[in-house]
């Protein structure tokens, strides 16, 4: 199965059609949160129409700076997998929106207790599954999250999860300038940066667990 990864949209559509062939060769698009500029569901469906002209096979979460109308236009869709899981091919996939408390005021953020939560209702729906990947906004504590000031911006309720759960690959955003991949104990965590910054990560799952990070100019 081959992905096309990315976050942290923000309203940009001329990345999209630039990316344009990497789309349609990829068996599911994976959106990590974080698609409008403007929190509103109307930027959001633009954004979506786009990747829509080149693939209808998407994944995707809402981000801390969507609105909650984002989440319930991408449920709508049946393209949320916040709270869900959903089984493709043998693989489970499941979802977390929003993020967690951010020192400054975001549309859409949540109570690590909520977190916590959100994880489980949606890795009980594919825990069976030979492989797991979760679709995070947020990364988690300590990998992949620092800011360009020095400052933390994951979840400990996402590390926490991935310390005592088996997930193979977590597909992330929310801290632009900390985009790349790292090992954290079983599993492959990739923080695909800034979308609109032609950023993007590109995924085999196979017997083995192949990633990679991209740019796209334009």
């Amino acid at each position: 199965m081959k992905l096309f990864a990315v976050s942290d949209i923000h309203g940009a559509t001329k990345p999209i059609e630039k990316a344009a062939p990497l789309i349609r060769e990829s068996d599911w698009v994976v959106i990590a949160g974080d698609i409008t500029h403007t929190k509103t569901r109307a930027e959001a469906a633009d954004v979506m129409a786009c990747i829509e002209q080149f693939s209808s096979r998407i994944l995707a979460v809402h981000g801390n700076w969507d609105r909650i109308e984002i989440k319930d236009f991408l449920e709508e869709k049946g393209y949320s997998l916040h709270g869900k899981g959903r089984m493709l091919e043998g693989i489970g996939f499941f979802g977390l929106g929003g993020s967690s408390p951010t020192p400054i005021k975001t549309a859409t953020t949540y109570t690590e207790e909520e977190i916590a939560l959100t994880l489980r209702a949606g890795y009980e729906q594919v825990s069976d599954a030979s492989q797991v990947v979760l679709i995070s906004h947020v990364p988690p504590r300590g990998v992949r999250d620092r800011s360009f000031i020095g400052l933390r911006g994951g979840s400990r309720s996402v590390k926490a999860f991935l310390e005592r759960h088996p997930v193979s690959l977590c597909l992330c955003g929310h801290i632009h300038e900390a985009s790349g991949i790292e090992r954290f104990q079983n599993t492959l965590v990739a923080n695909s940066g800034s979308f609109k910054k032609g950023r993007y990560v590109s995924i085999e799952i196979g017997p083995n667990l192949v990633t990679k990070p991209e740019r796209v100019d334009y």
